[in-house]
């Protein structure tokens, strides 16, 4: 179960339906040509990976757009995620360097690919059969995919503290 914090940021102004950014994505492409970036993930423990992260993200366009997986859809063990899907979108959205955040609903990002049609979406490397299906509907909508890898993960920063707490008292 997902911990909840009863925390409120001036930056939900940024969190949007999925309605909300495809109207605000084609108005940022009719009036400014923006160049759209998409990411996805869970982003359970904000951390300095996830910081560099979206900063190379942004790199390849103008507008960076973050879909964070719905707490039921998250497939990363029992005790996952950690902080609920609220306090997830909140954190990032108050990262300068993220333009609009929105609530996946869905195992995969392909809902969202369709419907703001990235320019580029970027993802950390992550071989999974959903990485070669990203790939495929990024070229159908005639963008494309940047794979970067990433330094840090989220599971193996839970799992150091874990170990830490299994040390404690043992010496």
């Amino acid at each position: 179960m997902a911990l909840e914090l009863n925390v409120s940021f001036k930056t939900d102004v940024k969190i949007k339906t999925i309605q909300e950014l495809e109207s605000d994505i084609v108005a940022l492409r009719r009036f400014s040509n923006s160049k759209i970036v998409l990411t996805s993930g869970v982003f359970d423990l904000v951390h300095p990976g996830h910081i560099d992260y979206f900063n190379v993200a942004k790199s390849y366009g103008d507008i960076l757009v973050v879909s964070i997986v719905d707490d039921k859809f998250v497939r990363k063990g029992p005790s996952r995620p950690i902080f609920n899907q609220e306090l997830r979108l909140k954190w990032l959205a108050a990262l300068e360097v993220v333009n609009y955040m929105v609530l996946n609903g869905d195992y995969g990002p392909w809902k969202v690919m369709k419907v703001i049609k990235p320019d580029v979406y970027v993802k950390g490397y992550n071989p999974t059969p959903g990485l070669k299906k990203d790939i495929a509907l990024m070229s159908s909508l005639g963008g494309k995919t940047i794979i970067i890898p990433e330094i840090m993960h989220s599971t193996k920063i839970f799992e150091a503290i874990n170990n830490l707490s299994d040390c404690k008292g043992k010496d």
